[in-house]
């Protein structure tokens, strides 16, 4: 799918992503509720981290790294490798510094409650990204991006069990997509391929 060839806009599309993380977020509250508070485990037992500091500190780490990795990748491979249909370049470009934050929050709330705090813990980290790679469907075609959003989800899960907290995945979750988003929102990522048409 190819939203350049679609005619949509930058609202649209983002209030496309705002309906499908509405319903990643109510299938995480749901399945949190049935299958961890409802047995008898507290609101506050499932989110309060034992430590603010590891949380900031190890999400940042892998943030940083995940935004170095990815940006030196784009720019060092041809946009076919990278090339989502033009959604994340049609999603960004339009929305103010202000909507790419509150947007990038709620894919990272919504996509980190239903696959770190709720999936994880039942099925491991390996079905959990495994999982969360076939959700992100614009990537399927494109070998490079499905490396990079399962080896994403492997470390998510690490950071999980290495902090005993979501939200440290949440944290960096935002990071990396609040990041990426303002470099794309600002034309900063070129790639290899536009250089040389002098695009």
């Amino acid at each position: 799918m190819d939203v350049r060839k679609m005619g949509l806009t930058s609202r649209v599309l983002a209030l496309n992503v705002y309906i499908t993380q509405g319903i990643l977020l109510l299938c995480g509250l749901a399945g949190l509720y049935w299958f961890y508070i409802r047995p008898g485990k507290s609101w506050y037992e499932t989110f309060a981290p034992a430590d603010w500091w590891s949380v900031v500190l190890y999400g940042t780490l892998a943030a940083l790294f995940v935004i170095v990795v990815e940006v030196g990748l784009t720019l060092a491979l041809s946009r076919e490798m990278f090339d989502d249909g033009g959604v994340n370049e049609l999603l960004f470009r339009d929305l103010s510094s202000i909507q790419i934050i509150c947007l990038c929050f709620v894919v990272a709330v919504s996509e980190e409650l239903l696959f770190r705090a709720v999936i994880q813990p039942e099925f491991g980290i390996w079905w959990t990204s495994i999982l969360f790679t076939v959700v992100h469907v614009r990537y399927w075609k494109k070998w490079v991006m499905v490396a990079v959003v399962c080896g994403i989800s492997l470390l998510f899960g690490a950071l999980v069990v290495r902090t005993g907290s979501v939200w440290t995945t949440i944290w960096a979750h935002f990071l990396i997509d609040a990041t990426l988003g303002y470099f794309i929102k600002k034309g900063w990522v070129i790639h290899k391929m536009e250089e040389k048409s002098g695009v």
